[in-house]
């Protein structure tokens, strides 16, 4: 799964998106370490032409009855299946630039934290879905797929990450195909982990200290 992000660094996302010709206004990316589900997040579409948006992180479907919980990840495998994303997959995607994120280890002496980001670039790209919510506000859930070899380590799901090559056929396509294979595990060489602190479990921590490497110095 994905359940918390780091992204701290504009000038890092500005970079990763520049090849849409945008950019992201750093009044609207303020440094933000630690970034769980329900928090607003900025978000890259195109809906006649390539847009920032300020979307919700939590998808409720029109369905939804009172109680639900919010959906934050999508499965790829089943993501043209289920109802609530069925559409969304085909119509409405976007991505979340972020400068990395977070996945916990989970064994008998508890859990270990760890955060993974790019060894060639300054950001990534995750895949997401969206929709307009009961109010009009719009609401995202990130799209996740097997792990590959860096993450399988640490856990079994992580976020679909789309090559800065292909934002655009993420965005735009309409060829389920190109869809289709843009949501598979990332090549290994293009993402890195380090064992972080304790600290980052705490959602109200934030901070450099976040993503410092435990064996760091």
């Amino acid at each position: 799964m994905c359940g918390r992000i780091d992204a701290h660094d504009p000038i890092g996302v500005n970079n990763l998106i520049s090849i849409l010709d945008i950019v992201l206004p750093e009044e609207r990316f303020p440094p933000r370490y630690n970034i769980a589900p329900a928090a607003q997040l900025a978000a890259v579409c195109f809906d006649g032409g390539y847009r920032i948006a300020e979307m919700h992180w939590g998808l409720l479907p029109p369905w939804a009855k009172a109680g639900m919980r919010p959906l934050i990840n999508a499965r790829a495998e089943t993501v043209r299946e289920k109802p609530s994303f069925k559409k969304l997959i085909r119509h409405t995607r976007t991505i979340i630039p972020v400068n990395g994120f977070y996945e916990w280890q989970r064994g008998g002496a508890g859990k270990r934290s760890y955060y993974f980001s790019s060894t060639d670039e300054n950001a990534l790209a995750l895949g997401a879905i969206y929709s307009s919510g009961n109010e009009g506000e719009p609401q995202c859930c990130i799209v996740t797929t097997a792990a590959n070899g860096i993450m399988a380590p640490v856990h079994d799901r992580m976020p679909v990450i789309i090559p800065r090559d292909a934002i655009g056929d993420w965005l735009r396509s309409d060829d389920e195909a190109v869809i289709d294979a843009l949501m598979r595990p990332c090549a290994e060489e293009l993402l890195m982990q380090n064992e972080v602190s304790s600290y980052v479990n705490n959602a109200r921590n934030e901070g450099e200290r976040c993503i410092t490497p435990v064996h760091a110095g």
